[in-house]
């Protein structure tokens, strides 16, 4: 305030309604208590001024302290909306950090828990048991009497008209907060997404039977729970995602059910060993008898059977000559390629043999259509000369005209030795022939695959024994 202000507002003040006059007789004494009496004023006059500034100064620091509530802090784990007169002012959620709004009441903001938050079924689908019990005391004592109780002890139906028992936990974050609060308030979110778990559990089991729910692996069925559910609240627009389902522990049949259910289980897993064995055994049986490239080989003739019932003669022709270049490749190996390398080896030993002869006699038989006797005559000059020309071959000189005669003669000795170590030599090539052809334990150079399929020898009980593997 400054003096003239001071002065106007001394102006308007009304008159006094009563003056005192003090009667000195001295006028010193009267001069002196009028000047005490304005610096009285004065001193009046500058208190009152202090404090209309100090009044002035705290109403200022009030009004920005009133502002400055309208300041709110956003942490990175939450979110929220600002509203303005209970109305929400933006399209989207607030994000971290500071944030400005009107100070209530006129305008206010609404914070969120926006991640990890938990909801948990609990025991809705349990049965209650007497915790002093453990898991095993528990199906060890159950009865069939025992029976599940509504209203106590809970239960899930399966898709075969079974009981089993489940516990759930998920957890779930806002992801679209005008949604969130516009749909809902904060209190009924554990609620609603406890509900939904609740739902989607009943609805999944429904569709599945007691052995399809205990055999369905964990992730897999989290994962189908998790959509489930997602599915349902994504229907309600409440801005809310399922980020994770857990399954503490894993799903299980009523307790009396569980104590007849492990030897089923057990009777289950001989049943499925036997299987896995006997799959074991027709495999290594396949590969003994066609190799690794069996199941190929299986393939084209199903194919050509298929072909041969539907009088197909194209597919026919076809399979059979794609069953042909398999069986002929280098990769074939096991019983199929031991026979064929038998047929292969007699056929060259027949085209060596009466094939050549063949050969022969078709090369003679127009000559000797013309000249025959010349054919047989050339034909047994040559033969004699074949049999005179073996390093064995003894010559005996008989007289001529002689009817009949009776010889005791002894071979020479170099003669003997020779013919006994060609025996011996025929015998050895035999021998070597019957090892490559029959034997199924020595490998062909083609037939050594160290990738695929191989022989071994094993010696069990003193016996040496050849097998597949």
């Amino acid at each position: 305030m400054t003096d003239q202000q001071n002065n106007s507002e001394h102006e308007k003040r009304r008159e006094a309604s009563a003056k005192f006059v003090i009667q000195n007789v001295e006028a010193d004494s009267s001069l002196d208590l009028r000047d005490a009496m304005e610096t009285a004023h004065r001193s009046l006059a500058d208190s009152l001024r202090l404090s209309f500034r100090a009044l002035q100064f705290v109403m200022i620091i009030l009004v920005v302290l009133y502002l400055i509530s309208g300041f709110r802090t956003v942490e990175d784990s939450q979110t929220g909306v600002s509203t303005f007169f209970g109305a929400i002012v933006e399209n989207e959620g607030l994000s971290p950090g500071l944030q400005l709004n009107w100070p209530p009441p006129i305008g206010g903001f609404e914070i969120y828990q926006a991640q990890n938050r938990e909801s948990d079924i609990g025991g809705v689908f349990k049965p209650l048991v007497d915790a002093r019990l453990s898991p095993d005391q528990r199906i060890s004592k159950a009865r069939a009497s025992d029976g599940l109780i509504p209203g106590r002890d809970g239960s899930l139906l399966t898709g075969d008209g079974d009981l089993a028992h489940i516990e759930v936990e998920a957890e779930w974050e806002i992801i679209d907060p005008i949604q969130y609060a516009t749909q809902l308030p904060d209190d009924f979110g554990d609620e609603i997404v406890t509900a939904v778990l609740e739902n989607s559990m009943v609805h999944i089991v429904s569709q599945l039977t007691l052995e399809d729910l205990l055999d369905q692996p964990i992730e897999e069925l989290r994962s189908l729970i998790q959509i489930e559910a997602q599915s349902s609240i994504t229907k309600l627009n409440c801005g809310i995602r399922i980020s994770d389902v857990s399954i503490p522990s894993e799903p299980e049949p009523p307790l009396y059910i569980q104590r007849s259910y492990e030897a089923f289980d057990s009777a289950r897993i001989i049943a499925e060993t036997n299987v896995e064995r006997a799959i074991s055994e027709a495999h290594e049986t396949l590969i003994e008898a066609a190799g690794s490239k069996y199941d190929v080989l299986l393939d084209l003739i199903n194919e050509y059977e298929q072909a041969a019932e539907t009088n197909d003669e194209t597919v026919k022709r076809n399979s059979l000559s794609q069953i042909t270049s398999m069986l002929h490749a280098d990769n074939i190996s096991g019983k199929v390629a031991k026979r064929i390398a038998a047929a292969q080896g007699y056929r060259a030993q027949i085209e060596t043999t009466l094939g050549q002869d063949f050969k022969r006699f078709q090369s003679l038989l127009p000559t000797y259509r013309e000249h025959p006797e010349l054919v047989i005559r050339s034909r047994w000059l040559e033969m004699y000369a074949a049999v005179l020309g073996n390093a064995d071959a003894e010559t005996f000189f008989v007289p001529e005209f002689v009817q009949s005669i009776k010889l005791g003669i002894s071979g020479s000795d170099s003669i003997a030795q020779l013919r006994h170590r060609n025996a011996l030599k025929m015998k050895e090539a035999e021998t070597l022939l019957e090892g490559v052809m029959l034997n199924p334990w020595i490998l062909r150079a083609r037939e050594i695959d160290l990738e695929g399929p191989s022989r071994e020898l094993s010696i069990s009980s003193g016996v040496v024994q050849g097998r597949q593997k």
